[in-house]
């Protein structure tokens, strides 16, 4: 499948968030107003402000988008006296994303030229990356978006390779394409504890600005002890699907006692038939099971221990013109995120997916 500025394929991510329970006790708290801002105050966490101004917890996504330059890479501490603007989520203007045509097929394409940007992508990522989903997924949206409004308004293609494994090699190893959208940036500055395929990403790409920030959950049995650190979890069962990323477990030294079933009800069953202790997925993914075995209230979402993984654009480091590539994509997405836009993208899907999973 081919994207271009008139023929655009596009794929996605997740939304919506998962269970959560043993929440603190927001319902005697006064409603928060959307549409202004809010200060935060002792005693205050992300999925209590979300339940305030929004009535439900499982919306702190949403927030965390909106503010992510005043949270930071921590979202289960919020620190006090900081600002958070509070958006409506109903009502919000449409994209004006170009539509999305699909082709079949996809082709290796020649050497780009300096001319145009050459970016893949894959499926089966919703809401971030999805061929079946509205503009190809929130993720593929954004950067069309980004790259068609940009002052500088690059020629690009945007393809489909629904071969994840062969996108960093040897698809941008060698340079038959320039951008693959999207993924995980590991903690490099830790390297010696990454796994081998995190060091291989390390050592042999260079990074785009975040595309999108995502919010990594850990989830334990509503009826054990809430761990409040790391430490607390690193003797304990973990579980994560295979074929998931696990860079931000090796970097926290969490994969001695890690299981990799093959899918995330798998993990979420084995939690609650004594198997695993821990199941770590985004709120996005663990929405959908934890509902369908009927496990959500027993289920608790543990705030103190949720990470912000950023997803970017990657491009090979011996790229000829990777600099400059990788320059005009952020300087797109800050043009994108500075116009609102971005924010309004985020929205549409994370609502859309929200209501196909419940």
């Amino acid at each position: 499948m081919t994207i271009s500025k008139t023929s655009i394929l596009v794929a996605g991510f997740l939304a919506a968030t998962g269970g959560l329970s043993a929440l603190p006790q927001v319902a005697s708290a006064q409603a928060i107003s959307c549409g202004g801002s809010y200060t935060v105050r002792p005693g205050d966490s992300l999925s209590a402000i979300a339940q305030r101004a929004y009535g439900d917890p499982k919306t702190f996504q949403f927030l965390f988008s909106a503010n992510s330059s005043v949270i930071g890479e921590n979202p289960g501490i919020i620190k006090v006296d900081a600002v958070l603007d509070i958006p409506c989520l109903d009502n919000q203007t449409a994209s004006t994303a170009p539509v999305i045509s699909t082709e079949t097929g996809v082709e290796r394409l020649p050497f780009p030229n300096a001319r145009q940007i050459r970016v893949l992508t894959g499926s089966d990522w919703a809401p971030f990356t999805n061929e079946d989903q509205e503009q190809g997924g929130m993720l593929v949206e954004m950067v069309n978006v980004a790259l068609s409004n940009s002052e500088t308004k690059p020629d690009y293609k945007i393809d489909f390779v629904n071969d994840w494994g062969a996108h960093l090699s040897p698809l941008l190893t060698d340079h038959a394409y320039d951008l693959s959208i999207a993924w995980y940036e590991p903690d490099c500055d830790v390297i010696s504890r990454l796994g081998e395929d995190s060091q291989f990403r390390c050592n042999n790409f260079d990074w785009s600005e975040p595309i999108y920030e995502q919010i990594m959950g850990y989830y334990v049995r509503a009826s054990d002890p809430a761990p409040s650190s790391y430490e607390d979890i690193a003797n304990l069962q973990i579980c994560r699907p295979a074929g998931y990323s696990t860079f931000f477990l090796e970097a926290d030294n969490l994969t001695s006692n890690l299981s990799q079933p093959q899918s995330p009800a798998d993990c979420i069953s084995g939690l609650h038939n004594g198997t695993y202790d821990v199941v770590v997925l985004a709120p996005e993914v663990a929405e959908l099971p934890m509902s369908e075995l009927g496990v959500t209230d027993k289920t608790l979402y543990v705030e103190a221990l949720a990470k912000v993984l950023p997803i970017g654009a990657v491009i090979s480091k011996n790229h000829p013109q990777g600099a400059e590539i990788l320059s005009e994509f952020d300087s797109a997405l800050r043009e994108l995120k500075q116009s609102g836009e971005w924010f309004q993208i985020v929205l549409r899907h994370l609502r859309e997916h929200k209501a196909n999973t419940q």
